[in-house]
């Protein structure tokens, strides 16, 4: 028949529990810490800058592109002389139409008879 000293002191048992336990912490520590440098590691070489969350970049335009651009921006340049112009730029053949681009409201069909209304009643 085995005698044991004491309640949890059994030859250092308490102690190597606690060690156990302290080093599956630490361990899983090591390994999460290990997984997010992987994952940054990867999203940085795929050409998205570092950190989470969707990145949205804006491809690369010729410079003088850019400096039209502005220069609708900051008003001196009509939006019609914008378009001829960006037309020109980027080698397309005659006027360039966007959705956005304010069109000319219909003229007015001249007054007919019918139409015409008569001032003194």
């Amino acid at each position: 028949m085995r005698h044991y000293p004491g309640p949890g002191f059994n030859g250092g048992n308490m102690l190597y529990g606690m060690f156990g336990f302290i080093g599956t912490l630490v361990l899983l520590g090591l390994l999460t810490l290990f997984v997010i440098y992987i994952v940054k590691r990867s999203k940085s070489k795929a050409g998205a800058p570092s950190g989470f969350g969707p990145q949205h970049h804006r491809p690369p335009m010729p410079p003088a592109v850019q400096i039209l651009d502005e220069r609708l921006a900051r008003g001196e340049i009509e939006v019609e002389d914008y378009m001829t112009r960006k037309a020109a730029l980027l080698g397309a053949a005659g006027h360039v139409t966007n959705e956005w681009t304010p069109q000319q409201p219909p003229a007015e069909a001249p007054p007919t008879e019918e139409t015409k209304v008569d001032p003194a009643g």
